[in-house]
């Protein structure tokens, strides 16, 4: 039974590594709360997306977000009706979906993209507010 837990553990690690290296060798760059509030204050020109479930949105959401659920079976299509050449800062929980989802939006032909290192955990860590 420990064995079992061990392996469960090093398997679940080397998962969330897998999604970390993937979204990583995007090409699509990790930005900082500070850089997130800085690109954001161009509205007209940027849009925020919130990659999580309608439910984790619910919860609590940055000011402006629309959300496009990355475990959605219709991501894909909801973003290809987005226009590609807009800027787009994702964000999620922690960074993973978001990171991913930019790399899925960087490969359908958009070029304008960045993902807020951390998610929303570190935008409430740096004490920034959220709607709900």
């Amino acid at each position: 039974m420990k064995l079992q837990k061990i392996i469960f553990l090093i398997l679940a690690l080397a998962l969330v590594k897998i999604d970390l290296t993937y979204a990583q060798s995007s090409g699509v760059k990790a930005i900082s709360v500070s850089e997130f509030e800085e690109l954001a204050k161009n509205k007209g020109a940027v849009r925020i997306i919130d990659v999580r479930t309608p439910e984790e949105k619910a919860e609590g959401h940055i000011a402006n977000a629309i959300n496009v659920d990355y475990k959605n079976d219709n991501f894909k299509s909801e973003i290809a009706k987005l226009n590609k050449n807009r800027t787009y800062i994702l964000y999620c929980k922690t960074g993973i979906r978001s990171g991913n989802a930019a790399a899925i939006m960087k490969a359908a032909g958009f070029t304008h993209l960045y993902s807020l290192d951390g998610g929303i955990e570190a935008w409430q860590e740096a004490g920034k507010p959220i709607e709900k």
